[in-house]
């Protein structure tokens, strides 16, 4: 498995946000500057909801999402805001209440989100990832496909939505709404990493390890999600008997993940293929060794 479903729409709609927010004459990483400046704009006038939803912001990007939800608790709280604004806060606090695990919380903060802003394509697809957490898969496709009524160029709405066919094991409706994803949006590095998994499921390999090519090309930020592809792309490599470039590529996930078990175990069974005994049975081991060691 590879990104945990909490990030699967929320990274990619949070990063829009940040994309469209300003940084407030900081660096664009320099989130202390970032937190500083919004801490002043506040003192100085406590009054301006702006304030407390650009201070949401900044919380978010820290990861600090129980500060983001009273921000943007703050924020919707404020009278006087416009429908659509307020619709930005509930979505946004939405997306900080299923960080920390509250999927109901951001359930009803994206349906009050829709509600204020019903031509709003982001807390439809948000609330279409939360409500595959609670379990209410008709709903999700309904909210994806209203997303996509509103905007069928939402690339977004269909990547989520193929990886949901993918979880139910609808393949070729996946695929369809992958490759749909990947040709709106060919820079978004999750569709072609769900398409290759599918592929891998297809015993189709070498389509597998095209679309693995192209996600280690963009290079996600996230060593751990790297990882995921060279890892996955061994696995391909090691099924077509190509063990040179398996061992090469899930040597790098364990350089990415040192403490990445699913990887030793891997490339313990490439090395048993290449007669690599003693490799093999040493990767067991520190395999063996994390799964005991305290988490």
């Amino acid at each position: 498995m590879k990104k945990n479903d909490i990030f699967i729409g929320i990274f990619v709609m949070l990063a829009c946000s940040v994309a469209n927010a300003q940084t407030w004459g900081c660096g664009e990483r320099d989130y202390k500057c970032q937190l500083d400046g919004r801490m002043k704009a506040l003192e100085a006038d406590p009054k301006n909801p702006e304030n407390y939803y650009n201070m949401g912001l900044v919380f978010q990007r820290t990861k600090a999402h129980k500060q983001a939800v009273e921000s943007f608790g703050m924020y919707v709280l404020i009278p006087g805001v416009k429908p659509e604004y307020l619709s930005d806060g509930y979505n946004s606090r939405g997306i900080s209440q299923r960080a920390l695990g509250k999927p109901q919380l951001a359930y009803d903060d994206y349906s009050t989100a829709i509600e204020l802003n019903p031509k709003a394509t982001s807390p439809l697809i948000n609330r279409a990832n939360v409500s595959r957490d609670l379990g209410k898969t008709d709903q999700a496709f309904a909210d994806y496909g209203k997303a996509i009524a509103l905007d069928p160029k939402v690339a977004l709405a269909y990547s989520n939505r193929g990886h949901l066919y993918s979880d139910l094991s609808k393949f070729d409706e996946a695929l369809k709404d992958l490759a749909k994803a990947i040709e709106l949006d060919p820079a978004n590095d999750e569709p072609y990493y769900t398409r290759a998994m599918i592929y891998r499921e297809k015993r189709e390999n070498a389509k597998a390890i095209a679309d693995l090519d192209k996600y280690i090309a963009i290079e996600p930020e996230n060593p751990q999600y790297l990882a995921d592809g060279y890892l996955n792309r061994g696995i391909n490599y090691a099924i077509l008997s190509k063990f040179e470039a398996a061992e090469k590529d899930i040597t790098k996930a364990i350089e990415l993940s040192p403490k990445y078990i699913d990887a030793y175990k891997a490339r313990a069974l490439v090395y048993r293929e290449m007669k690599k005994i003693a490799l093999a049975e040493a990767d067991e081991r520190k395999a063996a060794d994390l799964a005991a060691s305290p988490k």
